[in-house]
């Protein structure tokens, strides 16, 4: 059993020195001797759990920085009866995410809980719909939440603080489950009741060992919050809340104060990019840091024929495309645009990493793509990112990590998400992780790049069962509704529809070693009963070249 560390322990281990300051805790009388229930003993084991562990409730809140990073952390004290969710506990609860509102600050729960309060009933387990509703409301906000799975996490507690969370990183060997260990089925694989398990289903994004805890949540803190959690002095968020950094577990409770808000809780600020709201100015640009190669966003052009003016926006919200002047058939390098009103600038271009000319026959830009020493998107992403975080599994039970690689990325002090093929038939769960990955930069007002590389969607019939066609749908969704822009380049095979759903409509470029086509040029001459000899030939009347694919207008042209 991982080692269980209090409520002040891990605020401690992940907080900066002194930053913490707890938030005062909301005032709740009780009516009556024993909780709303009248439950005989409940007030004597609330008096023992609280001579135990110093703490009034099974929550402590406050705001404290994480490497750098102003946040709302959420804490649950395990040894206040097993971190259950009562009334008292909803209340600390939505108060906590109605100051992450009002102060523009991500929310961070770092959840240990066995679920529900048996001794409050109902009411207890109406606490997780009040929860939800608090999350919901910071989510439409656009403010990040990322979770911190600790041992236990289960019932409730995991189901709407856990696996609700946009990014869910679980401590090693922590049991995490809907199940608490006392009302599983007899028999049941205790395995599949572990933060690994949870990893291995797609549920969870990573497991970080505690020692690396802080540095990891500051980093994604870093990622996916705006300039305001970066910069905005520490505020002690009332005369009665904790000054100092997390006390000792028998330091004494602050002073309680009104709860911030409603029951409702407080009605959210705009959302960044949604129709209510603009979308948030990205962040200020940092000393950019030495590359570990030399990609460039402008590259240079080659000889040859000028490409056809770009693909019309599909979808009237798609971040336009600026119009291509005459160029070389490699297209012009993508150019300054101004910025939309939000101040949200799509992502620089890739530059290509295979230097070489255009090819020179269909057949041969096949042969390319496909050749095994074409750098992939392994090395694309380390050349174009300074420091990137991965995400993982499609919250569907599912994961990809072959075929799809995905998370979030810092260039030259910007975040920027990325979905990124991986030159094999792309499975459901990497469609679903894309997806997923699109609407969350959306909802977060931060640009997406994708890289284009498989040779279609995965047809076997397994496939087929977990909903290859549906999940191919999703992505296609997620382009056509980004509010934020969206950039692509196709490093390798784009392999129809499989390859288009990743596509951005309008800004699409494409490196000299890839092509793009309806079909295989294999499988178009079976369809069209022509002979093997006749692939080659096939593959011309295809007209899948980089170059041609700029003539055709498909794509903005060649990097």
């Amino acid at each position: 059993m991982p080692e269980r560390l209090s409520a002040r322990e891990i605020l401690a281990l992940v907080a900066d020195a002194d930053s913490f300051r707890e938030l005062p805790a909301p005032v709740r009388e009780s009516k009556r001797d024993d909780g709303p229930l009248g439950w005989q003993g409940y007030d004597a084991s609330r008096d023992r759990a609280a001579a135990r562990t110093g703490e009034r409730e099974s929550v402590v809140c406050g705001t404290a920085r994480v490497g750098g990073t102003r946040a709302v952390l959420i804490a649950f004290e395990f040894g206040f009866l097993g971190g259950s969710l009562g009334e008292r506990t909803g209340d600390r609860l939505e108060a906590a995410y109605t100051h992450a509102r009002e102060h523009r600050l991500p929310v961070v729960p770092l959840i240990a809980t066995g679920g529900s309060r048996m001794q409050e009933g109902m009411l207890a387990l109406t606490q997780l719909q009040r929860v939800a509703r608090q999350s919901a409301l910071t989510r439409e906000a656009g403010l990040p939440q990322i979770a911190v799975l600790r041992d236990p996490t289960t019932g409730g507690g995991w189901a709407t603080l856990g696996a609700g969370a946009d990014i869910v990183l679980a401590l090693p060997g922590a049991q995490v489950g809907f199940a608490g260990s006392r009302v599983r089925p007899p028999g049941a694989d205790p395995a599949a009741y572990t933060a690994e398990s949870q990893l291995r289903a797609g549920s969870a994004d990573a497991i970080v060992a505690p020692a690396e805890l802080k540095g990891v949540l500051g980093r994604w803190l870093r990622l996916l919050s705006g300039r305001e959690a970066r910069t905005t002095p520490d505020v002690t968020p009332t005369d009665s809340a904790q000054p100092t950094a997390p006390a000792p577990a028998s330091a004494q409770w602050p002073a309680p104060a009104s709860t911030p808000g409603s029951a409702q809780g407080t009605a959210p600020a705009s959302a960044p990019g949604s129709a209510q709201g603009t979308e948030p100015a990205p962040p200020e640009p940092a000393p950019p840091s030495a590359r570990k190669t030399a990609p460039t966003s402008t590259p240079e052009p080659v000889q040859g024929t000028d490409p056809a003016p770009p693909v019309p926006t599909l979808a009237p919200t798609q971040w336009p495309a600026p119009t291509s002047a005459p160029g070389s058939a490699r297209g012009n390098p993508p150019t300054p645009t101004p910025e939309p009103a939000g101040g949200n600038a799509p992502a620089p271009v890739p530059g290509a990493l295979w230097r070489g000319g255009l090819p020179g026959s269909g057949w041969e830009a096949v042969e390319r793509a496909r050749a095994a020493e074409r750098p992939r998107a392994h090395a694309y992403l380390d050349a174009y990112f300074d420091d990137r975080l991965p995400i993982s599994g499609d919250r569907c039970g599912g994961t990809d990590p072959d075929g799809m690689l995905c998370g979030f990325g810092e260039r030259d002090g910007r975040t920027v998400a990325y979905a990124a093929q991986t030159g094999t038939a792309t499975r459901p769960a990497g469609y679903r992780t894309a997806a997923r990955l699109i609407r969350l930069a959306d909802r977060l007002g931060i640009p997406v790049l994708t890289l284009v590389d498989t040779p279609g969607a995965a047809n076997d019939a397994e496939a087929e069962r977990q909903g290859v066609g549906a999940a191919v749908a999703e992505v296609f969704g997620a382009v056509a509704a980004a509010r934020v822009p969206v950039t692509t380049l196709v490093i390798g095979e784009g392999g129809s529809g499989g390859a288009l759903a990743l596509a951005a409509p309008g800004n699409t470029w494409a490196t000299p070693d890839s092509y793009f086509s309806v079909i295989a040029p294999e499988l178009a001459a079976a369809i069209l009963k022509r002979p093997p000899e006749e692939v080659r030939s096939t593959a011309d009347q295809l007209r899948i070249r980089p170059q041609d694919l700029a003539e055709l207008g498909v794509i903005r042209g060649v990097v």
